[in-house]
């Protein structure tokens, strides 16, 4: 039986609710609805109050303070989701136990939220893009901004962030982004009204964009971020070894474990290695190459040196089933995912943590580098930034390297994109994305 589009768009919200229920503790805020009882919506303070609400479970989960909602023209809510950036490792790994640890760097509620819409779109007959806004607890960053522009939605954002914000200099005109990009954001971002504190800032497709946000719920949203950002930055700061004290997982065999489950999710991981994890040659580009080849339709490969040289991890693009699916998107959260997993297990906690490390110390390279003037090129750049956190060590050479450009793209064009970024990566990651010549 083929259900109505109006029962499908009902049972896809109460689907989304009770999964997001399920991750619900006593340390929401009590006065922001659960999605139980928010199917419906009809003021910026209620969707605003709902983001908080998915914001709370990020901080509980031990991630960033950050959730968002999707709603369409109705006010009918069809998804809530939040940061997941890091998760908390299990009781099993007794010494480290209930510590929050890197999962996914880019798992922000946003970019959630438009992969979650992208690939139900058609299956769930869920609506046009530019009937929906995704309504954001704190403005997006460069990579969920980039998502958001992807998937064609309109945004409406409650708090700012002037450190990695797309909005950063509150001036709604969005210099960090390149034309066209600029426009589109212009057209499909706005900022809620707040009592006493601001009016309403930018389109007027935004859902409920004639309405207010309290000053209360305004006030939750700054502080959360703010405080779960402090927490987690502290956290990061300790989840990464410095080489000079770590084992090479390539060539010690009590590594193998380690080796064995990167081989899971890229067969030849440890298999290519070069002398210099700072100078990946001909080695990396034909890894790529073939890479690529192996998977139809796909256009690019990047792949992860480690900081002894090995190729740990690579993944090509998934773009013709989700243009979100990167090939950077994929890697990162390949290598992040199957760290995390080892880390995790009181069978391989001990080996992960003398083999891996924060990848500021290895290499990511691009078969083909992101295209600046496109969304999906931005939200390449965004996912690298978010994957960071900050400077990679060392700095130079990059830790950004690429063989080829796209069409129409100059190394200049690459390098200038970087300095209107919003400070976490101009000032703090200073992103610098440098070619191989692999002639």
């Amino acid at each position: 039986m083929t259900l109505p589009r109006r029962e499908v768009l009902r049972w896809g919200a109460i689907l989304a609710a009770g999964s997001a229920l399920g991750a619900c503790s006593s340390g929401s805020p009590a006065s922001a609805p659960s999605p139980t009882s928010t199917g419906l919506a009809d003021s910026a303070e209620q969707m605003a109050a709902l983001a908080l609400w998915a914001a709370q479970q990020g901080a509980d989960s031990g991630s960033y303070g950050i959730g968002g909602a999707l709603v369409d023209s109705n006010g009918t809510v069809l998804q809530t989701l939040h940061n997941r950036v890091f998760e908390r490792l299990s009781p099993d790994v007794q010494a480290q136990s209930g510590t929050a640890f890197v999962s996914d760097p880019t798992a922000h509620g946003e970019r959630q939220l438009m992969s979650w819409y992208l690939a139900n779109r058609v299956s769930l007959g869920l609506p046009e893009p530019g009937s929906l806004t995704v309504v954001t607890s704190v403005d997006p960053c460069l990579m969920c901004a980039s998502a958001l522009l992807t998937g064609g939605v309109n945004v409406g954002v409650v708090a700012p962030d002037d450190y990695s914000g797309i909005n950063y200099d509150l001036s709604g005109t969005f210099t960090a982004l390149p034309e066209p990009l600029r426009g589109r954001a212009i057209e499909s971002f706005g900022y809620y009204a707040v009592s006493g504190v601001r009016p309403y800032q930018g389109a007027s497709a935004t859902a409920f964009s004639g309405t207010e946000v309290s000053s209360d719920t305004y006030d939750d949203c700054v502080n959360l971020y703010a405080t779960s950002a402090d927490t987690v930055r502290a956290e990061r700061r300790g989840s990464g070894t410095p080489p000079s004290q770590l084992l090479d997982p390539g060539t010690q065999a009590q590594a193998i474990d380690v080796v064995r489950a990167f081989q899971v999710v890229y067969p030849e991981a440890f298999t290519v290695r070069v002398s210099d994890p700072r100078r990946p040659g001909r080695e990396v580009r034909d890894a790529l190459t073939r890479l690529v080849a192996a998977n139809p339709g796909s256009t690019n490969a990047v792949g992860f040196v480690d900081p002894f040289g090995n190729l740990a991890c690579a993944a090509a693009d998934q773009s013709a089933v989700n243009p979100l699916s990167t090939a950077f998107a994929l890697c990162t959260r390949a290598y992040a995912r199957t760290r995390f997993a080892l880390v995790d297990s009181p069978m391989t906690n001990a080996i992960a943590q003398q083999a891996l490390t924060n990848p500021t110390f290895g290499t990511f390279v691009f078969l083909v580098a992101p295209d600046p003037f496109t969304s999906v090129g931005m939200f390449d750049l965004g996912a690298y930034g978010s994957t960071l956190g900050g400077q990679a060590s060392p700095f130079i050479p990059s830790n950004f390297q690429y063989f080829d450009l796209p069409p129409n793209v100059t190394e200049r064009d690459l390098q200038d994109v970087v300095y209107p970024l919003p400070p976490l990566y101009s000032d703090r990651i200073k992103i610098s994305p440098q070619r191989i010549d692999a002639s």
